[in-house]
Formats: structure tokens, sequence, C-alpha cells
């Protein structure tokens, strides 16, 4: 008998998992492709993952599972994962240019765009007239948008807050 090399994808399947997977072909289930993992949690928040599972779907909507479960340790890998973040940041490999003509003109770019905004809004500043306060305030928290525009809003819609929401929700 040859020896398989290490990093070789073969499954072994015992004698009982194959005749399973014989009766499963014979009861018509069908194949889901496209699942890389299976994860389950029992009671106590413990978590049994399998990795690259074959996946079969029964007529009433039920799942056959089978490949190897392994218990995943969820806080070990998240602590794995911010240790190696941290490094990263240590190491200094992120993307950001620290040069001083680089922040510099993040700077500026910071101090300009509040400036567009307002003049904006500016532009935008209406007389509300007759438009109740409470209105305005609603439809500028729903719509997200400046008093200016809300008030805009509900005079094209003849003070109808919904549509004027409507309108700038677009």
């Amino acid at each position: 008998m040859s020896a398989i090399p290490a990093n070789a994808n073969v499954t072994i399947l015992s004698k009982n998992e194959k005749k399973a997977r014989e009766i499963i072909t014979k009861l018509g289930l069908k194949k889901v492709n496209g699942i890389v993992r299976v994860a389950f949690r029992k009671r106590n928040n413990e978590i049994i993952a399998i990795e690259q599972p074959d996946v079969y779907k029964t007529i009433g909507g039920n799942y056959v599972v089978f490949g190897e479960p392994k218990k995943d340790d969820f806080t070990q890998r998240l602590a794995a994962a911010q240790q190696g973040l941290q490094e990263t940041e240590i190491s200094g490999e992120g993307n950001v240019d620290k040069s001083p003509a680089a922040i510099q003109a993040d700077m500026q770019a910071a101090a300009d765009a509040p400036a567009a905004s307002t003049a904006d809004d500016a532009e935008e500043d209406e007389d509300a007239g007759d438009l109740s306060k409470d209105d305005i305030e609603l439809v500028m928290q729903q719509a997200n948008v400046s008093r200016g525009k809300a008030i805009k809003a509900l005079k094209q819609h003849d003070a109808d807050i919904v549509n004027a929401i409507m309108s700038l929700s677009k």
C-alpha cells in the first residue's frame, strides 16, 4: 500500500459512512454545493464546526451533513486575530501615509468639508412661513437632511409630511 502525501486532498471514509452515503443517494437527496462551513451550537454555547462538509437536502427541507466535526473555540480564534492585528499596527505595515505632506492634505480636506456643507445650507435656508416647527424637525430627522431642504420639500408637497419625507428619501 502506498503512502498518501502530506498535502493531498484525500478523504478516507469509514465503512459506515460509505453505507450511509449510498443510502442517501438511493433516497433521492440532492447535494448542496457551495457550503464551506457548518456550525452547530450546543446549549452551553459550545460550537461544533465542520469544515468543507458534504451537505444533502431532503424534499422536506431537512439537511444531512457529512464531515469531520471539530470543537470550535471562538474566543481563542478572536484572540489570535486581535494579536495579529496588534502586531500589524506595531510593525507599521498599515496603509496610512504619515508624511507631513499627507497629514497637511488630510487636515486641509477636513477643514474644507464643513465649510462646503454650511455653504449649501445657507443657500437652502428658506423661510418656514406657516409650517409647523415640529413638522420641519420630523422631516429633518426622518430624511436626514438640513432644515432648508426639509422646508423646501414641505412647501413642494403642501405641508404633507409623508410625501415630503418620501421625496427626500429617493
